[in-house]
This record gives structure tokens, C-alpha cells and sequence, in this order.
């Protein structure tokens, strides 16, 4: 069943969370919107939900609804169980199911998320993972430590290198001789492999990223 990441407006959020801070509990139980992104929960699935806090564009996850039922253009669910919590420090892990990570200028952030994403199964785990601490960016590290970079150093590739070292400089895409690729990564446990996709094998993502996880097994 697919997970989904929305957001929350700015000023629905200071509507309807009061002044609500990371650690504290906002009980919602349904959330308006009718975009068609959001359908295939209507199978099942969990929606999350976030909102970017001024003034350093802080993103907070505000809420996990599940037993989603959909009618009058919005959706209503349990009552969340889950705590505000300050998940920017775990931008850079959220790569989404397309593999595509959050982009964004500086003020950006709430613009990047509008259009909501289907979740990978590692970046629910990492959300939940850090809810589970229901504080802030601190809290989330230490709940959900990162992945150990295992992706080997290579200087001699057109692409750019996606080893510890060089990954925080590397883009999200790139182009070498008229052919576009986008970053992606498998993930299993403390562990992580990262990786050149080329555009052209997009609709084949998910037996790449099979054959990349099992050379990632390997490794053990």
C-alpha cells in the first residue's frame, strides 16, 4: 500500500495547530485537498503530513493519518497518533519512490512539496523512526542514525562522484554527452549505496534499483 507525503499550508497550520510545537500532539483527522496525487490511497496507505516553519524554513512532520476514507473532496482518518516533529535534518535521506530527493532555492521549500509524493518504504521507516523521539532535529539523528555510505570514490567517471566524500557537493541530475541521469540510492539497514540512473531507463527504475540492492548485499 503506498504512502503519501502532503504538506500543510503556513497558515492553515497556525489556523488549526494553536501554537503547537514540536513534541506536542495535534489530533487531526481528515485533510482537504481532492488532488488527484492523493488517489491511490484511496487502496490503502498512510498519508504524511508536514509543514515548513519560519524563519529558517524548518520542516516539521505534523501528522500520520491512516484509515483514509475519501468523500466531499477531503480525506478523514484516525485521529493522529503521531508527535509534531522537527524532521529538517532528514532532508537530505527523503528520496521519495521516484528516487528523487527535495530540491529547493532558498525560501523555496513549501513550493517544492505542493504537489504531493508517494513515499519509499525507507523514507516512512526514517519518518516514523524519527517521530518516535517527538522532538526536534537532535532527536531525529539520534533516532535514526545515518546510513553508511559504501558507495566507493571514482574520479575518473564523466558523472560526478557520489562517495561520502564527494556526495554533499554532487547534484540531484546531471548530463554527459546528451544523456541525462538522476541520482538514486538503495538503502537496507546501515547501509547505502548511491548510484547514476539514466533518464532512459526511468520506467525500468525498479529492476535497476533491484540489481544495485543486491550488489549492496553483497557487501556484507
Amino acid at each position: 500500500m503506498p504512502d503519501v507525503l502532503a504538506i500543510i499550508s503556513k497558515a492553515v497550520f497556525e489556523k488549526e495547530a494553536a501554537g503547537r510545537k514540536p513534541g506536542e500532539l495535534l489530533p487531526l483527522d481528515r485533510y482537504r485537498s481532492a488532488s488527484r496525487h492523493l488517489e491511490p490511497l484511496k487502496s490503502g496507505g498512510r498519508l504524511f503530513l508536514v509543514t515548513v516553519r519560519p524563519p529558517a524554513e524548518a520542516l516539521w512532520l505534523v501528522a500520520v493519518l491512516d484509515g483514509l476514507k475519501f468523500k466531499d473532496d477531503e480525506w478523514t482518518a484516525r485521529a493522529n497518533r503521531t508527535p509534531i516533529t522537527d524532521i529538517t535534518a532528514l532532508i537530505p535521506r527523503i528520496r521519495f519512490e521516484s528516487g528523487k530527493g527535495i530540491t529547493a532555492a532558498k525560501g523555496a521549500l513549501g513550493m517544492s512539496l505542493q504537489t504531493p509524493r508517494a513515499l519509499a518504504p525507507e523514507d516512512a521507516t526514517l519518518l516514523l523512526q524519527a517521530s518516535g523521539g517527538g522532538g526536534g532535529p537532535e532527536v531525529a539523528a539520534e533516532a535514526a542514525p545515518a546510513p553508511i555510505n559504501l558507495t566507493a570514490h571514482d574520479a575518473e567517471s564523466p558523472l560526478p562522484c557520489l562517495c561520502k566524500r564527494c556526495l554533499p557537493k554532487a547534484p540531484e541530475r546531471a548530463e554527459i554527452q546528451g544523456m541525462a541521469f538522476t541520482r538514486s540510492k538503495v538503502e537496507t539497514g546501515s547501509k547505502v549505496l548511491y548510484y547514476w540512473l539514466p533518464d532512459e531507463l526511468a520506467a525500468q527504475a525498479s529492476t535497476v534499483s533491484r540489481s544495485v540492492l543486491g550488489a549492496l548485499l553483497a557487501r556484507d
